[in-house]
């Protein structure tokens, strides 16, 4: 697998020479690796705010407090995830390379989202890459009407940078959750992610596992899955996402 994505990478490395590139949604330099390129790949997405310097419980940044800020002290939502790393804020040039991503279908930007996850994990989380990864799963029929999934794409790079991945969450309704507020995300709490039954056999069940999202917005897509995860006999459940919005 990893002889193929290379063989992808660098095919749609020449296709983009010979279109002429496109600017970086960055630095507006010419790219020919996609909407950003190498360098500010390297200086703006492989750096982030590391754990240390974030809420250990809902991953905002912390700016005088200590290990947890004050409104998870006050009142803890997110009661199923151990930690949460969510690595860019949302918002200007990265709000619109999520959008490229996501409904643009700029699929390039999978392989660079999942150097970005690599190297967090690794760096924050997962040293050894001994945690499985479990991806929150896309809507029934979506991969039948969009042809892919952005997550599941990001998984085949993290699976052949030697990463597990573990499938063992499915979606059981067919309602966007980005169309919700919190008030009705928290009316589906329980009833949108449940465990994938067949797979939790297949795979077993894991001491620790990481949940791997691409964005945090009230946290109960993550707490939900993390529920499952717990209910099914995980331990300790940690949770990373490419951006949060503020």
């Amino acid at each position: 697998m990893r002889f193929l994505l290379s063989l992808k990478y660098y095919m749609d490395i020449g296709l983009s020479f010979l279109l002429g590139g496109c600017e970086c949604i960055c630095c507006g330099t010419i790219s020919y690796v996609g909407p950003i390129c190498p360098r500010c790949q390297n200086n703006r997405l492989l750096t982030w705010v590391p754990a240390s310097h974030r809420c250990s419980c809902c991953g905002k940044e912390l700016i005088s407090e200590i290990g947890t800020c004050t409104g998870c002290r006050e009142k803890n939502l997110l009661v199923h995830v151990s930690k949460m790393l969510p690595l860019h804020n949302y918002s200007g040039w990265k709000k619109e390379l999520l959008f490229l991503w996501k409904s643009a279908d700029t699929r390039q930007l999978s392989r660079v989202f999942a150097r970005v996850f690599s190297s967090a994990l690794v760096k924050e989380l997962n040293p050894d890459k001994v945690i499985p990864l479990v991806p929150v799963p896309p809507r029934p029929g979506k991969i039948r009407k969009k042809g892919w999934d952005q997550i599941q794409d990001i998984c085949k790079y993290l699976k052949a940078d030697g990463f597990s991945i573990l499938p063992l969450l499915e979606r059981t309704n067919v309602q966007q959750q980005k169309k919700l507020n919190r008030q009705g995300r928290l009316e589906n709490l329980g009833k949108t992610y449940s465990i994938h039954k067949k797979n939790i056999r297949i795979y077993g069940v894991p001491k620790q596992a990481i949940i791997i999202d691409d964005i945090l917005t009230t946290g109960v897509t993550l707490e939900t899955c993390a529920g499952a995860l717990k209910e099914a006999g995980v331990e300790s459940v940690f949770a990373c996402t490419l951006f949060a919005v503020c």
